[in-house]
């Protein structure tokens, strides 16, 4: 009996968990958005890279995008009247929302592209911050 036919090789780079990713969770995917707005992701891309859509691009080809944000522009207001609700993840928590991997979420959080805190070997998010990272409009509170 033949054995069941499987994928070969890896998915690709950063993008295995994007898949677990709901299409009416608070993140989305460039294909989601290309779904919501009735265009190609192509066009998304696009848009993304000239700074007409907010997003945070997490490696060359990890780009999120905050659901919330992309309603309040389509609404025609501004991304900083969002709230978020707030709560404490960690890495795996953190990895879950943004759809990335535990590694790509770490690597950038040392580079300094998402908000983080590393105390005594581990690493902190805050669920808010993650999300307001989406959208680079929105000022982060100074202490």
């Amino acid at each position: 009996m033949d054995a069941p036919s499987r994928p070969r090789g890896r998915p690709p780079r950063g993008q295995a968990a994007a898949d677990l990713l709901p299409a009416d969770g608070p993140v989305l995917i460039t294909a989601h958005v290309a779904a919501l707005l009735g265009v190609s992701e192509r066009a998304i891309r696009n848009q993304a890279v000239t700074g007409q859509l907010h997003n945070l691009r997490l490696t060359p080809r990890v780009v999120r995008f905050s659901r919330a944000c992309l309603f309040a522009r389509l609404h025609g207001q501004n991304c900083a009247t969002v709230v978020y609700d707030d709560a404490i993840l960690t890495v795996e928590q953190a990895a879950a929302l943004l759809g990335v991997g535990p590694a790509t979420l770490l690597r950038a959080a040392a580079d300094g592209l998402i908000p983080s805190v590393h105390l005594s070997g581990t690493w902190r998010f805050s669920r808010a911050a993650l999300l307001r990272a989406l959208c680079p409009e929105v000022p982060t509170p100074q202490p």
